[in-house]
């Protein structure tokens, strides 16, 4: 009886554990999942934490202000107010650190030099009438301004470790010898510039049609295309990723033509058209393979492969009054700036209805989503945080 009773006891006992241990098995099991899914959580966020933050700054001219927007939740978190600044911020170019940014203010002929972080304007200088575009140079040493009523050239001189900087040399372009042929040059209004990579040469093009080239040190120029070669009102100028070629664009209500220069010659070597009406800004996608370019009047913009120099696609539809351009620094997305119905600035037709940002799906060649502005915005350019 005594050991038939232990054998009951030791199997209730052997049943209780197993009964335990069976029991223990969902809550393993449980543990394991949550493992992974905090793991898959973690790599999720370490992927986000990788992608650059970044920052897209918006220049409004109809209402005097700056505005900043968050790259990640595409809200605007910050502004700045230039009503005792500079009258029309028209251009806003950073430097190629996104360190500092310069805004040419047409209304007040000025150009206010902006510490991008502290988000603060450390000086305006004056310029000339109707300043259009500031623009660094790639070296850091100057910036070259290009005052269109003015008619003139001004030279920027940068000292950011002592944050100092000066006025230094003026070009007045109706006096130069190769500006003077009426027919060619109607106009001596310079209208966007850009360098060449070593910033020894700048390309700028002109409003009554023609573009000329400057010799950066000796601050002259060296070289002159009329508008029988280059179109009116051309603002799309930038340099091929491999630095060999410059992208020049010319667009009015009638006109829609691209051209590419060879850096090394100083020549015309290819002219195209868009596909669309009043060619303005352009961007190169962040792995280089294509140049996009907006067409004002037909709110489209044209694809073109900066190999064979040729228009490969369209895209149909970005927003009212499209102007420039900038991308996300993975390329996933378009910021286009949009005319409002009253321009602050111009020469011909480029209202819109729509003020503000557009902004645009790469893959899709959608347009998604509009950040809504109240006056006239222009000038765009997109700033790194990491």
């Amino acid at each position: 009886m005594k050991v038939y009773k232990w054998w009951i006891s030791l199997c209730l006992m052997m049943f209780m554990v197993l009964a335990a241990c069976q029991g223990e098995e969902p809550e393993v099991e449980e543990q394991g999942e949550s493992v992974e899914e905090d793991a898959e959580e973690e790599e999720v966020t370490a992927q986000k934490d990788e992608r650059p933050q970044y920052e897209v700054w918006i220049a409004d001219q109809g209402a005097n202000e700056i505005h900043i927007i968050d790259g990640a939740t595409h809200e605007i978190v910050d502004m700045i107010d230039f009503g005792d600044v500079g009258d029309k911020p028209h251009m806003l170019v950073f430097d190629e650190a996104g360190e500092y940014g310069y805004s040419a203010n047409m209304g007040s002929g000025t150009v206010s030099v902006i510490s991008a972080e502290d988000r603060e304007v450390l000086t305006t200088l004056e310029t000339d009438e109707g300043a259009h575009a500031a623009v660094p140079s790639p070296d850091g040493e100057r910036v070259f301004v290009a005052n269109t009523p003015g008619e003139s050239m001004t030279e920027i001189l940068i000292d950011h470790e002592n944050e100092k900087y000066v006025v230094d040399r003026h070009l007045d372009l109706t006096e130069v010898e190769m500006l003077q042929d009426e027919e060619e040059f109607p106009n001596q209004s310079p209208i966007c510039l850009e360098y060449t990579e070593d910033s020894s040469k700048a390309y700028v093009t002109l409003g009554g049609g023609g573009l000329f080239i400057m010799d950066v040190e000796e601050f002259e120029v060296i070289k002159a295309f009329g508008k029988s070669e280059v179109g009116p009102h051309g603002c799309g100028t930038i340099l091929s990723p491999d630095g060999q070629q410059m992208f020049v664009n010319s667009g009015s209500t009638e006109l829609a033509e691209y051209y590419v220069f060879d850096i090394e010659t100083d020549e015309l070597i290819y002219t195209g058209e868009t596909g669309g009406i009043d060619a303005h800004g352009v961007q190169f996608t962040p792995d280089d393979e294509y140049l996009w370019m907006v067409n004002r009047v037909t709110d489209d913009a044209a694809i073109i492969d900066p190999e064979s120099f040729e228009v490969v696609e369209q895209v149909e539809f970005v927003g009212e009054a499209p102007d420039l351009l900038v991308f996300s620094p993975d390329g996933k997305y378009a910021y286009i700036s949009l005319r409002g119905p009253e321009p602050a600035t111009g020469t011909h037709d480029m209202a819109g209805d729509t003020p503000g940002v557009a902004i645009i799906d790469v893959e899709t060649k959608e347009k998604i989503d509009l950040i809504e502005l109240e006056g006239d915005p222009h000038g765009i350019d997109l700033r790194v945080l990491d």
